[in-house]
């Protein structure tokens, strides 16, 4: 039988909790027509307050004068989320450098004043982005402000009215042996402390945020598994190692810093959040060198681990898992990659119709 105690308590009209299960009343009523809303606190001061605002409306009393609120500007609550985001979500160092290049345009203005036309205008003009990376400014801006409802700051989050740009999932790129054989080159030229983590990337399919996270007590080199207890789509999975990844991990381990419980570090020893410091100094070479390789992103180094998965005859079931793809979709997305079985079924087809006509030709008289 459920306890009396938690039942919620009985609606009272013109008193509402605001965020929900925050612990946080308010009140609306109208006077002459006019809305208004007052932030109480507690519920059953707010209750107190509702009936004296009643009565007094009744009576003719004049209501108290409100004072302005303070205008919250932008980077306030980009600031707050990018709080939560540190605490509870393994995109942080994205979300930190989506956050950085928002708040040259957002952050001194008052969030009341940011709207889904203002936010369209701007993406808009971001010529220069890809669909995908405007969609995940979207999503960071979402992320803010949904962050500010929570703590009762905004309202509204105008980003949820801004529509999703179509992205293009057909192509899947992927880094080709050879192309990863230059990167390789140029790394051990310019930066070669850090081509164990070109490894790890290539031979775990981690998307960068888990890999810059990861840290030394996740890690198991005898059973050849790591956990990532923070990912995408919110719970943990394991990482099978292969044999390349141990060493890669071997040789990371051989520069661990006692001080730090990071696996991936600087070239100084201190914890390394991105790779971008030193990837794109090697992928601008690169470019040079084979101009194909523009498109190459730290994320291709996940599409080249699922890619090459399917290439080699692995079941889509077992792709996902080891992907950690929450939906069978995502990883069918690489289906085209591994035509043998489509082959199979096929040849199947040809192989009926020989044993049917060799059947035919072999049927004794009668």
């Amino acid at each position: 039988m459920a306890n009396a105690s938690s039942k919620k308590p009985k609606p009272i009209k013109g008193v509402y909790e605001h965020p929900v299960d925050s612990g946080i009343w308010w009140i609306n009523y109208y006077v002459e027509g006019r809305r208004h809303r007052e932030k109480v606190g507690r519920r059953s001061d707010a209750v107190t307050l509702y009936q004296k605002r009643k009565t007094d409306a009744r009576m003719g009393i004049k209501l108290p004068e409100v004072r302005p609120r303070r205008a919250i500007l932008f980077e306030e609550i980009a600031e707050d989320a990018l709080v939560y985001s540190k605490e509870h979500k393994a995109s942080y160092p994205g979300d930190r450098s989506t956050v950085g290049k928002l708040l040259p345009v957002f952050g001194k203005t008052p969030v009341a004043e940011i709207t889904p036309q203002s936010i369209k205008a701007y993406l808009d003009t971001r010529d220069d982005l890809t669909k995908t990376t405007i969609n995940r400014y979207r999503g960071t801006l979402s992320m803010i402000f949904q962050e500010a409802i929570r703590n009762g700051k905004v309202e509204q989050n105008p980003a949820r009215l801004v529509r999703l740009h179509r992205e293009d999932n057909g192509r899947v790129r992927f880094v080709t042996y050879e192309e990863e054989a230059m990167i390789r080159r140029i790394i051990r030229e310019r930066c070669p402390v850090h081509e164990p983590e070109l490894t790890l990337a290539l031979e775990t399919g981690m998307r960068r945020g888990e890999q810059y996270s990861l840290e030394w007590d996740r890690v198991d080199l005898e059973r050849r598994q790591l956990l990532l207890l923070r990912t995408k789509n919110g719970t943990a999975r394991v990482v099978i190692l292969t044999a390349s990844a141990v060493k890669a991990l071997e040789k990371l381990r051989i520069r661990r810093n006692p001080d730090w419980k990071q696996v991936c570090l600087t070239r100084y020893g201190e914890p390394m959040v991105s790779p971008r410091a030193w990837f794109e100094l090697v992928m601008e070479e690169a470019i040079k060198k084979n101009p194909a390789l523009h498109d190459v992103t730290w994320h291709i180094f996940r599409h080249t681990y699922i890619s090459r998965l399917v290439m080699a005859g692995v079941d889509l079931r077992t792709v996902q898992e080891l992907a950690g793809h929450k939906d069978i979709k995502m990883t069918t997305r690489y289906a085209h990659l591994a035509p043998s079985h489509k082959l199979a079924a096929v040849d199947r087809l040809a192989e009926h119709r020989r044993m049917q006509e060799l059947g035919q030709t072999t049927q004794p008289a009668m």
